[in-house]
């Protein structure tokens, strides 16, 4: 398979993740609205937020397509934050959380950006790949936690969970053809998943594989605990949006 034709599909796989991404962000404002809730857990949202100003507007801005399609993702965020300042109080037991969490959660957001931002132009993490599949498995953890946590389905829905899913498994897809089109290699199945290159083949280094595939199983995980929640409150899980 030709470089230019790997780019090519590189880039429409970095749509398609896009794409999924922004459908999951629509599901969350949707739902939180609907449940008066919030749908992204606040760690979560402070540390994603942080990385979509950065990697839009700050970090090499406008460099590719992926910088430039992903400032749609920062102001999408900007309604779940609303949902996360409005809702957010009555979602803990603690008082001092519930009287301080406007302050709490832009500290989290103030906090995550100076770290993130360090470590984009320490680590010259250019296509976003540690920063961004690190963000990912922390999300993915902090979702199982949020519904354990609650005890509830409010601002959650198997959609977003799925879409979620897909927009991450596209992500590491166009990754990969775009780490193999700069090589100048071919790609198989096997490359995609399986076989390990080396770590100065970056963007699709074998520790943004592992990030990727506890991603994916902790994706998963949540995906059945979150249909059976959706089941147990006698819920049809594919007929709430």
């Amino acid at each position: 398979m030709s470089t230019n034709i790997s780019t090519n599909i590189a880039m429409v796989l970095g749509t398609m993740s896009v794409i999924f991404w922004l459908l999951a962000y629509i599901g969350i404002i949707w739902r939180g609205f609907k449940d008066r809730s919030f749908g992204m857990p606040v760690t979560a949202l402070s540390t994603n937020f942080s990385w979509e100003f950065i990697y839009s507007f700050i970090y090499q801005p406008f460099k590719d397509y992926l910088h430039i399609l992903s400032i749609p993702w920062f102001f999408f965020d900007i309604p779940i934050a609303i949902q996360c300042l409005l809702y957010g109080p009555k979602d803990f037991k603690s008082e001092i959380i519930r009287k301080n969490f406007s302050i709490i959660f832009l500290l989290s957001i103030a906090i995550a950006f100076t770290i993130q931002l360090r470590f984009f132009y320490e680590f010259n993490d250019w296509y976003a790949s540690y920063t961004g599949f690190g963000i990912n498995m922390m999300m993915s953890i902090l979702f199982i936690a949020m519904l354990l946590r609650r005890n509830s389905i409010d601002g959650q829905s198997l959609y977003i969970a799925l879409f979620k899913w897909l927009g991450t498994l596209f992500a590491l897809f166009s990754t990969a053809f775009d780490a193999y089109a700069e090589l100048n290699i071919p790609i198989s199945f096997y490359k995609l998943l399986i076989e390990t290159i080396t770590h100065e083949n970056y963007p699709f280094t074998p520790l943004v594989k592992i990030l990727y595939y506890f991603t994916f199983m902790f994706d998963l995980i949540y995906i059945v605990l979150l249909y059976n929640k959706i089941k147990e409150v006698k819920i049809n899980p594919w007929a709430r949006f």
